[in-house]
């Protein structure tokens, strides 16, 4: 199969199976040793065609393509360089492991079908930094047998000699994660979307989506457009997560990347002593998630897209905050490094992806 078909092949099945989600993540392949090709940046899984798949020198990271390399090229790179064996990698954020990643452990270890399967964790450093690829490539020379490791509050690398032998990476290790939280954090919780009552603007009138709104929650989207004039969609999740934090936090900080780039720096939560404090909702500027007690949590954005977007980084969020409650600890992400990461996300990839 032609390699960048190969790519794009791997990417539908991933985001079949939920690993790949709308442009996060990324895919590479070697060609022999001075090129890769790898995916661009900004672009859906589903809307890649062969053109689009971008060809790297490994020596001076050049390129002759029209579209930009996936943000996380000097991370591909850096693998490529540690483990010459390697063909074939996939960058996931998905959820389980991710959120294992995020408890500042240095290890995530369970039982998968009788095996010790052990995924070592690499020291975090912001997306797309030097600093990065250099911590990925210290923790795959020091696990040199493991084809997968996670890259703490981010994400997961998974590789092999072939692109199947990186996909049943990418499996095995969110079942390992699974059970690893389950087992250290007693939880259960599935990752999930469960949509409420959502609407949208249009001509400078709320839509609501389903005419049974109650008025209740109809105050509440009320408030935020008010509050919030650049707010053009909001999107109501009503997941397990999602209910559980709003009834039982009062603060949200980031322990995930896409967290601080898509939310913002920290999200606060009406303290619900009784039901009730005097305060319904909280709406700040530049922070895309309001929760309302027992309801779950309102995502914003500017396009429909980007508050789906809000909503599925939300629950995978709340899971990761539920999960350090539970295991008492975790690697929360400090406040310079979230509001870079949500200053560039705003500048830079949104921007982007949208063109």
């Amino acid at each position: 199969m032609d390699p960048r078909q190969e790519i794009i092949n791997i990417g539908k099945q991933l985001h079949d199976q939920g690993l790949l989600v709308r442009t996060w993540g990324n895919i590479s392949c070697r060609l022999d040793k001075d090129r890769i090709l790898i995916t661009p940046s900004g672009i859906m899984y589903e809307d890649l065609t062969p053109d689009m798949i971008v060809e790297v020198n490994l020596k001076d990271l050049s390129t002759k393509s029209k579209y930009k390399p996936s943000s996380e090229l000097l991370v591909h790179v850096a693998c490529y360089n540690a483990r010459s064996d390697v063909r074939f990698i996939i960058h996931t954020h998905q959820v389980f492991a991710t959120v294992a990643g995020s408890l500042g452990v240095k290890e995530i270890r369970a039982m998968v079908d009788g095996d010790d399967i052990r995924i070592p964790c690499a020291p975090y450093a912001l997306p797309g930094t030097k600093k990065l690829a250099a911590n990925v490539k210290k923790t795959i020379e020091k696990y040199r047998s493991e084809n997968g490791i996670v890259m703490s509050n981010h994400g997961t690398i998974c590789m092999g000699t072939i692109s199947d032998e990186a996909l049943e990476c990418a499996m095995e290790m969110e079942e390992a994660s699974k059970r690893f939280l389950h087992g250290y954090c007693h939880m259960d919780i599935e990752s999930e979307f469960i949509e409420g009552f959502s609407s949208h603007i249009n001509s400078g009138k709320i839509i609501y989506d389903k005419p049974d709104t109650p008025y209740r929650i109809k105050k509440i989207h009320e408030e935020i457009y008010e509050r919030r004039p650049d707010v053009k969609y909001v999107i109501h999740n009503k997941s397990e997560a999602c209910r559980i934090v709003s009834r039982r936090a009062t603060h949200m900080k980031p322990l995930l990347d896409d967290f601080a780039q898509l939310i913002g720096t920290s999200v606060r939560i009406p303290i619900n002593h009784h039901g009730h404090d005097g305060r319904r909702v909280i709406v700040r500027k530049n922070i895309n998630a309001v929760f309302a007690l027992d309801d779950g949590a309102f995502c914003l954005g500017e396009t429909k897209d980007d508050a789906q977007a809000a909503a599925l980084v939300l629950d995978k969020a709340c899971i990761a905050q539920i999960a350090a409650s539970r295991y008492g600890s975790a690697n929360f992400l400090s406040y310079r490094d979230c509001i870079k990461m949500n200053r560039h996300y705003r500048n830079s990839y949104s921007k982007l992806a949208k063109r």
